[in-house]
């Protein structure tokens, strides 16, 4: 089933310049500019007339954490590892969210993806559910679909989507 008694690395290295950290609240902050540009939150929340606080972040991180396992992504920018995304694995959901815009587009995601893939049938995940993602994010959907997840439901704002790991 996953997660009952499962130790969550510290870190998990995708390649040589990606790499994603466990994090807890101390860093969550790091998170602030990224849920502050609208084009963020409009992507991965469908939200167009505010931005993310701590308070709303800090009880975002917390809910993902207990669902499963939180990592900041972070990518290796003049020999320092700089945060610039996260990610959750859990059977529940999947979110990931590239925060800085300059990174869109370059392949991070399916990277990420594939390696939590990975990591999920090791430690006994059987299913990955998406509950919603919008309409209008063709880039995530092309992202899970890509990625083997199947479409199971759709509705007039959204579509859902699960990958079987057997």
């Amino acid at each position: 089933m996953g997660f009952q008694g499962v130790i969550q690395p510290l870190i998990i290295n995708i390649d040589e310049n990606i790499r994603l950290r466990n994090t807890d609240k101390s860093q969550w902050e790091i998170a602030l500019q990224w849920y502050q540009n609208p084009k963020v939150l409009y992507f991965s929340e469908g939200i167009t007339d505010k931005v993310y606080d701590m308070d709303t972040i800090n009880r975002m991180y917390g809910y993902l954490s207990t669902i499963g396992e939180l990592y900041f992504i972070e990518i290796l920018d003049d020999e320092v590892w700089k945060p610039i995304g996260d990610v959750t694995l859990s059977e529940k959901n999947m979110p990931i969210t590239i925060g800085e815009e300059k990174y869109w587009g370059r392949g991070i995601g399916k990277k990420v993806i594939s390696k939590l893939i990975k990591r999920a049938k090791v430690i006994g995940i059987s299913k990955i559910c998406i509950p919603a993602i919008y309409l209008y994010n063709s880039r995530s959907q092309a992202l899970f679909t890509s990625m083997g997840f199947i479409e199971v439901g759709k509705n007039n704002t959204e579509k859902s989507y699960e990958l079987i790991l057997l």
